[in-house]
């Protein structure tokens, strides 16, 4: 655990967070940046700046976790679709660094970018907690 690390500080339990799932080396959680409904990101537990410094194994069980979610948001949650995003570097966009993985659920004609296009934030309006128990896996 890095001490000044947001993602750390979550995955410890130090900060709530708004959990969807997790196991042993991976948890969910909702973003509370408020830019889409349903924004989950998938963090490793450990400390790893990108996924260039995390280990293979580890990966395997972050990218696991990104599959479920992505399976729970369309076949439980009434998603047609999800959008996935991993900034690697200041230069991709990364703010935080630790490794994640950006998840939006898509519909059909929800008006955040045409077919094959990164949404747009259309700004989030379901209050986070109700948004949370909606996602949630079992």
């Amino acid at each position: 655990m890095k001490d000044d690390c947001i993602f750390c500080r979550i995955a410890s339990g130090e900060i709530r967070g708004l959990r969807i799932c997790e196991n042993g080396y991976a948890l969910a959680f909702l973003d509370t940046a408020k830019d889409y409904d349903g924004h989950i990101l998938v963090i490793p537990k450990g400390h790893f700046t990108d996924i260039m410094d995390c280990p293979e194994y580890i990966m395997k069980h972050v990218m696991s976790m990104v599959q479920a979610v992505c399976r729970h948001l369309t076949e439980d949650c009434g998603y047609d679709g999800t959008d996935i995003l991993s900034a690697c570097g200041a230069a991709a966009g990364q703010s935080v660094y630790h490794w994640h993985v950006h998840i939006i659920p898509r519909k059909k004609d929800d008006g955040l970018g045409g077919t094959g296009e990164w949404p747009s934030p259309a700004g989030a309006k379901e209050d986070l907690i109700r948004m949370c128990e909606k996602l949630r896996m079992p």
